[in-house]
């Protein structure tokens, strides 16, 4: 992590990203590390997903063509990792929603970083968060969306705990999802599951 922090600070992340394209390039957009595969649907396109902070920036890249660097790896990057769409659907979405869509931009970002389908070649955890990160980083008030993403946050945790907690950035939270009263974790599924079966 140390490592990982030091390298980038001194040659710049536009630097590193190409570094990673050119050296792990293949490798990364041939890993799937999570067998993720569901398809984005149509939903993901018009920003009618229902979930206010996904549907905003949707609408602002067809407008623009373009969004903040948080917004593509925690908004939407992080939604699409917990609704486990395909590595590859998300790499062709960001190539056709987005002015910048270099392919040696895309590949390193999407399947390194936002999605972690290369197990750890470019970052050292999967970077995914619940609603309070979301809130935190904009003006969105609680309500049924952070609901949903909890759900899917901690659906993705319980169903991923025995790998996840071995890396140390992970295990406090594989150990909370595993101490979580029964009530709450089925709570948190309903909401999951019940999202995902309409997507």
């Amino acid at each position: 992590n140390s490592l990982e922090g030091f390298i980038r600070q001194i040659i710049g992340w536009r630097e590193f990203m190409r570094a990673t394209y050119v050296d792990l390039g293949v490798t990364m957009r041939t890993s799937n590390r999570w067998k993720h595969s569901r398809k984005i649907p149509i939903s993901f396109y018009e920003g009618t997903t229902g979930i206010a902070p996904i549907d905003d920036v949707i609408v602002r890249i067809k407008k623009t063509g373009y969004c903040h660097h948080i917004e593509r790896l925690m908004t939407l990057g992080g939604f699409m990792f917990l609704c486990e769409f395909d590595p590859d659907e998300i790499y062709r979405w960001f190539m056709e929603m987005f002015v910048d869509s270099y392919d040696w931009v895309m590949v390193p970002n999407v399947y390194g970083m936002s999605q972690h389908a290369d197990g750890g070649g470019v970052a050292t955890k999967p970077y995914f968060s619940g609603s309070a990160y979301i809130r935190k980083m904009s003006n969105y008030p609680a309500g049924d969306w952070t609901s949903v993403w909890d759900g899917l946050y901690w659906r993705w945790i319980l169903s991923h705990a025995d790998s996840l907690a071995k890396n140390p950035r992970w295990a406090m939270m594989c150990a909370t999802a595993r101490r979580m009263a029964p009530g709450k974790k089925a709570s948190h599924l309903e909401a999951a599951n019940g999202f995902l079966a309409q997507l």
